[in-house]
């Protein structure tokens, strides 16, 4: 599990230090909300780090639901990541959450 957050958070890490784009208004909204995404998994990970399974999963979930509310906009905007596998992974620890009463 900590590796495929590692993973997805490099992931994203790495596309979203590329060459800026000129942004409009709506690119600079994805742009806000693939940050805000980003560092909510930096704070999963964290949670994880400190062995802090309820705030990794309050976190995981918050991700979700921005990476659900923007899925199409960031596929468009950074189409070299795969958002559909940080989607599914996500969704996963969330069930798992769920599950474990978190």
């Amino acid at each position: 599990m900590r590796t495929v957050l590692a993973a997805l958070a490099l992931m994203l890490t790495a596309t979203s230090s590329g060459p800026v784009l000129a942004q409009s208004m709506d690119n600079t909204s994805v742009w806000a909300q693939q940050q805000n995404l980003q560092q909510l998994l930096n704070g999963a990970l964290s949670a994880i780090r400190n062995d802090d399974p309820a705030t990794a999963c309050q976190l995981r979930r918050q991700a979700l639901a921005i990476l659900n509310a923007n899925l199409d906009p960031f596929m468009a905007t950074y189409p070299t990541n795969n958002w559909a596998d940080l989607q599914i992974s996500l969704q996963g620890s969330v069930n798992k959450c769920t599950a474990q009463g978190f």
